[in-house]
């Protein structure tokens, strides 16, 4: 799976000032946080318009008050054609006194988020699961082993009586198959999208 690396790319076009900024997103969830950060940010700009692609199911674009059909749209076409997904361009404009017209806007904000995609790149991503357990010290050796074998990553070990530790491993990979013979009942704690 492909999607665009973080990133920011600023043009003017008569007077107006377009900066497009680029977000490797897990759902729609991160998509209102990144733009309500933008509008955070840019209190005073005009607009701030984005596109995404999630899924294939939960795409979409928003206009923030510009013409239909002249900003999202432009923006989430953009995405849809360097085939990356999981993907969110969001546009800050500031409008510069001269009209663009809607032509000149859907060009505008095209050219914004296609030269963002093409500046910052796009990357293989993966779905991950990550998960918590807890087991004994000699247990822990054995199981991080078959995890590891497995594919797995491990991190956040704590040696305290117990050892506590973290799993990541790739979504298609049922870690639980590996811990169950050692006791283990790994915690899933979180379902995301990683760069390879």
């Amino acid at each position: 799976m492909l999607r665009i690396n973080d990133g920011e790319y600023a043009f003017t076009e008569k007077k107006s000032k377009f900066l497009a900024f680029g977000y490797g997103i897990s759902g729609r969830a991160d998509v209102k946080t990144h733009v309500d950060a933008l509008r955070a940010k840019y209190p005073d700009a005009t607009h701030v318009c984005y596109g995404f692609i999630a899924d294939g199911t939960g795409d979409d674009y928003g206009y923030d008050d510009e013409p239909s059909g002249t900003a999202g749209k432009p923006i989430w076409s953009a995405i849809a054609s360097s085939g990356a997904v999981r993907s969110l361009i969001a546009v800050v404009r500031y409008f510069g006194g001269v009209k663009l017209g809607a032509g000149g806007l859907t060009r505008a904000y095209r050219r914004a988020a296609a030269e963002l995609i093409g500046a910052a790149g796009l990357t293989e991503a993966r779905r991950v699961c990550d998960y918590s357990a807890v087991c004994g010290g000699d247990t822990f050796k054995k199981a991080s082993a078959a995890l590891h074998a497995a594919g797995c990553a491990i991190g956040g070990v704590v040696y305290a009586g117990d050892v506590s530790f973290t799993v990541t491993a790739p979504a298609e990979t049922d870690i639980t198959i590996y811990l169950a013979p050692f006791g283990i009942k790994p915690i899933k704690t979180a379902e995301r999208y990683e760069n390879i």
